[in-house]
């Protein structure tokens, strides 16, 4: 299982953006994640959070969980974004977190057997963005897995 610390430099060596906003991993249970980013690097005019890093952060915590899980399995894929929707609930005006947990045990098992069989398939992963423990947006991603 990789460490909290490992995946955080990996998605800084693989996706640039994650270093600039100075994403980080914070957790990883087996089945949450959690991802940490500072609000001064994703700072906007407004001295709130910058409404494209609210989105990646959620992005990310959807790109992260289906990475963790399929490393977890020593699953090698591709994992890409489809389709995205952010709903911004409240102006963050401190670091934020961004969170995604794994879908029930059933039909995980059936996204990961489908791609194992198929080479590809979508998944819709739900993720909550908070700042000050309060829910400040939500995303809602498709994401596409192709083994490699």
């Amino acid at each position: 299982m990789l460490t909290p610390a490992q995946v955080t430099e990996h998605l800084h060596a693989e996706i640039p953006l994650t270093r600039a906003m100075q994403l980080s991993v914070s957790t990883w249970d087996g089945t949450t994640v959690t991802l940490h980013a500072p609000l001064a690097p994703n700072q906007n005019h407004a001295d709130t959070a910058f409404g494209g890093s609210i989105s990646t952060a959620g992005i990310m915590a959807g790109f992260c969980l289906l990475y963790l899980l399929f490393n977890d399995r020593n699953i090698s894929t591709r994992i890409l974004i489809q389709k995205s929707a952010t709903e911004y609930l409240r102006p963050i005006d401190g670091d934020f977190a961004s969170s995604a947990s794994a879908p029930p045990p059933d039909k995980l098992e059936e996204f990961i057997s489908t791609v194992q069989r198929k080479r590809r398939c979508r998944i819709e992963i739900n993720s909550q963005v908070t700042s000050r423990h309060m829910l400040a947006a939500t995303h809602t991603g498709l994401f596409v897995a192709m083994l490699y």
